[in-house]
């Protein structure tokens, strides 16, 4: 696909890196010369220096020929034009990041009359990843599938867990319960596990299951935490304003710490919270607002390195479930190192969400996409496939006589509203949703899961 990308910052080059790996032909437009010039010579990319909203600035980008352009640059408004200009122009698809959320309620009457194919606000996905998490803080991960009724969660098994040492079988035997264990990381390695595979203390485990098992799979195996009452929130920026509203009809307690006094009056008079105007920053402002007795430490300010020292503080003084936000740089294999488990970045975010939006795009057909995660670092996919049509040799045949390519795993099917953690006896028929695991894969179709 021949793909324009308005801005080459943050957010910008991680769309850049995601699918300039799947071989397709990229154009980055920016006025900064030298941030264009960085992400040529680092992705196979074409580099235009000029304003996206400008007419031929577009042209010379090749977005009158454009299969999709995306508008990633700092200023909402600016995005929204070059959306707009580059449809005119004759760009098929355009996908505009929108941030502002006074801005929500005018893209759903806008979004048809502005010929905008879809708005990504990263802010709002991250708000949305932070409150999955704080749902199952045993997780360090959770994504969810199918309307939100199937789950897939990543954790650490405990060392005094009582199925380390078991079979991935034998668990399967002693649990009665839908689960699957579809995705372990050991060390450096990651695995698409058989049901011979033994599990060990310290693997990062990837489970699916519905809704209302995930919960009595954390009991069973000794993950299990207490739910989240209380939270502490490093930062007042729009990320906490989303998740504050998705908190507003649960049963958790927020106090938020922000140095701004102009977000502070605006958080106070929008959330129901309690809103502390100082620098979270400051140890002593830490404790004082009983960081050592909260359920969870949220580190969301717009500092990174602020938010993994006061991370790495609030691990230290035993907080059971920190949760920190990284902009820009990723590192977060030495994050975790460090001890903190839950790191969230809407730059990822944004361009998983695009990634799986381009692949829909140039999917083949019989199947479609409806979700895409990247999980175990980014090793791993956990792809939602919705079955369009009988499809030869995969709908209809028993599990156990598809010719699986390597490193892939049906964690999940849907049939008719039941959701089947499946055995080799099931099948895939027309209709069914169907939830894919597969390591370091390019799946742009569900035809491609076979050999």
């Amino acid at each position: 696909m021949k793909i324009v990308i308005i801005g080459s910052g943050t957010v910008g080059g991680a769309i850049c890196a995601q699918l300039a790996g799947e071989h397709h032909d990229i154009t980055v437009v920016d006025t900064d010369q030298a941030s264009i010039a960085q992400l040529a010579d680092a992705q196979d990319v074409y580099g235009v220096v000029g304003n996206g909203a400008d007419i031929s600035v577009l042209q010379k980008a090749g977005a009158d020929k454009a299969d999709l352009l995306i508008a990633v640059t700092p200023g909402d408004e600016l995005n929204l034009l070059c959306c707009a200009a580059a449809r005119k122009l004759g760009a098929k698809h355009s996908v505009a990041r929108v941030r502002n959320p006074e801005y929500t309620e005018l893209m759903r009457l806008l979004k048809s009359e502005m010929n905008l194919s879809r708005a990504i606000n990263p802010e709002l996905s991250a708000a949305k990843e932070i409150y999955r998490s704080l749902r199952f803080p045993a997780a360090a991960k959770v994504e969810t599938f199918y309307h939100g009724r199937v789950e897939l969660a990543e954790f650490t098994l405990p060392e005094d867990s009582a199925i380390c040492g078991k079979s991935l079988i034998e668990l399967r035997n002693d649990l009665s319960m839908r689960f699957l264990i579809c995705a372990v990381e050991r060390g450096d390695e990651v695995f698409v596990p058989s049901g011979h595979f033994v599990l060990q203390a310290g693997d990062v485990l990837c489970v699916t299951a519905p809704e209302e098992e995930i919960t009595h799979f954390f009991k069973e195996v000794g993950a299990f935490q207490t739910p989240v009452r209380n939270i502490l929130v490093a930062g007042g920026g729009r990320i906490s304003y989303y998740l504050l509203e998705l908190l507003r009809k649960t049963r958790i307690r927020a106090t938020v710490i922000e140095v701004d006094p102009v977000l502070c009056r605006e958080l106070a008079e929008q959330c129901s919270c309690t809103v502390i105007n100082s620098d979270a920053a400051e140890q002593e402002v830490l404790l004082e607002q009983g960081l050592a007795e909260t359920d969870a430490y949220l580190a969301l300010s717009s500092q990174d390195e602020e938010n993994v020292i006061t991370s790495m503080y609030a691990k230290n003084l035993g907080v059971e479930k920190v949760i920190t936000l990284i902009r820009k740089r990723d590192h977060t294999e030495i994050y975790k190192t460090a001890g903190l488990q839950t790191i969230v970045s809407p730059k990822n975010s944004t361009a998983a969400y695009l990634l799986r939006y381009v692949r829909a795009l140039a999917n083949v057909r019989g199947s479609e996409i409806e979700s895409l995660y990247k999980i175990m670092g980014g090793k791993v996919e956990a792809i939602e496939f919705l079955v369009k049509e009988e499809l030869p040799g995969l709908t209809g045949i028993m599990l156990k006589d598809l010719q699986l390519c390597k490193d892939v795993l049906i964690a999940c099917i849907v049939h008719k509203e039941q959701i089947i953690i499946p055995s080799g006896a099931d099948v895939i028929e027309n209709g069914d949703t169907v939830i894919v695991i597969a390591k370091g894969g390019q799946l742009k179709g569900i035809k491609d899961i076979v050999k």
